[in-house]
């Protein structure tokens, strides 16, 4: 039997992590040799946007597997599981990935809000290794395209709801058909067994007058003969 494409992307996933793992740790030895990390840490970006990619389309095929019924709800719950277990990943990658390198302040009232003394009060958050390297317009365009996925997502997630709304009541309609049938095939079988009934002791009534009717003839053809035996004169005999 094929293996699921969803579960060899996951597994695929899954072993792009542990580079990226292994790639931070590189990059971090580096560092602590004195090396100049910043080759490696060029190429743990891409991988991680990559990782990030494979995320989203693994998380849109399980939408549109649960829209169309094509796998069961069991199933469900343990790949999204899984696909949680995948972003808990990448949130353990990014700190990893930032422990050491360090963050860009020049940017930091991009992703704060407001100035580089941390905004509305609150602790400035820091830049991950996702967004960093990417302008201004590419991030714009990174989440315009996330909420559409998630507008897709929910409209595929209200589309399934319907269909299961359609489904549960055309069950409930054959249900109520059904019981209807029952119970008037119930009627017909009380009815024929009254029948049955009367129809048994009518037989049992006319059995009974046969028997009356085969005793009269027989003590009647009894009477017959004794007269006619009596009517005979003894000089015959």
């Amino acid at each position: 039997m094929a293996r699921d494409n969803w579960l060899s992307d996951y597994d695929a996933l899954v072993q792009l992590g542990d580079d990226v793992m292994e790639r931070i740790n590189e990059r971090n030895r580096t560092l602590r040799n004195g090396g100049n990390p910043t080759k490696i840490s060029v190429g743990i970006r891409g991988m991680m946007n990559q990782y990030g990619k494979g995320l989203n389309s693994l998380k849109q095929a399980l939408t549109k597997a649960s829209s169309s019924y094509h796998i069961t709800d069991r199933e469900l719950d343990r790949r999204q599981d899984m696909l949680s277990n995948l972003f808990s990943r990448q949130k353990q990658l990014n700190m990893a990935f930032q422990q050491e390198s360090g963050t860009d302040t020049s940017r930091g009232a991009l992703f704060q809000g407001g100035d580089s003394r941390g905004g509305f009060g609150g602790s400035r958050p820091e830049e991950t290794a996702y967004t960093r390297g990417q302008t201004n317009d590419d991030l714009r365009m990174q989440h315009q395209v996330m909420i559409e996925e998630q507008d897709r997502g929910l409209e595929a997630l209200s589309g399934a709801l319907s269909r299961q709304k359609e489904i549960g009541l055309a069950i409930g309609d054959e249900v109520e058909y059904q019981n209807e049938i029952i119970d008037d095939l119930g009627n017909r079988v009380d009815r024929t067994n009254e029948r049955l009934i009367k129809t048994t002791r009518t037989v049992r009534k006319v059995n009974m007058k046969a028997s009356d009717t085969g005793l009269c003839c027989t003590v009647a053809l009894l009477l017959v003969v004794i007269i006619v035996v009596a009517a005979i004169p003894k000089s015959v005999f």
